[in-house]
């Protein structure tokens, strides 16, 4: 299943992992996102360190292997879907994860409930991916 992360799972997971991390090593998943993905998560480093307790270093190698999962894709690519993107998208700063979505024809992996308040796009929760991939009742 390809899928398109918002920054909101992947900043949530930076700050308590959790059994959420293991969204990123599901085999079945194919995880995309616009270039936006990783300067949004730059642009809350601070607060993603203040709030996770992890050091800058620590955060750098987490980011790394996260990358290591999440293809990214380049804006010139889907750029013929941001004006539908842009009619559907109940949050202008998501216009970019809802064009990719579009483009692919895939889901989108928010936990923002607003994004959920179209038709155009499927929104999956970090909680309903753990429930579609029956990996919750796994013990750690």
């Amino acid at each position: 299943m390809q899928i398109v992360v918002d920054a909101n799972p992947v900043v949530s997971i930076l700050i308590s992992p959790g059994r959420p991390i293991n969204l990123f090593f599901v085999e079945e998943l194919d995880i995309i996102a616009p270039e936006l993905l990783f300067r949004e998560i730059e642009r809350n480093k601070d607060d993603i360190l203040r709030k996770s307790g992890l050091g800058e270093d620590e955060m750098r190698r987490f980011l790394d292997i996260l990358k290591g999962r999440i293809r990214v894709i380049p804006e010139k690519e889907f750029i013929g879907c941001r004006e539908k993107a842009v009619s559907i998208c109940p949050d202008e700063k998501d216009v970019a994860y809802f064009a990719l979505a579009l483009h692919v024809r895939c889901p989108l992996w928010s936990n923002e409930k607003k994004l959920k308040e179209q038709k155009d796009v499927a929104v999956f929760s970090t909680h309903e991916l753990i429930a579609l991939f029956d990996f919750a009742q796994e013990r750690t």
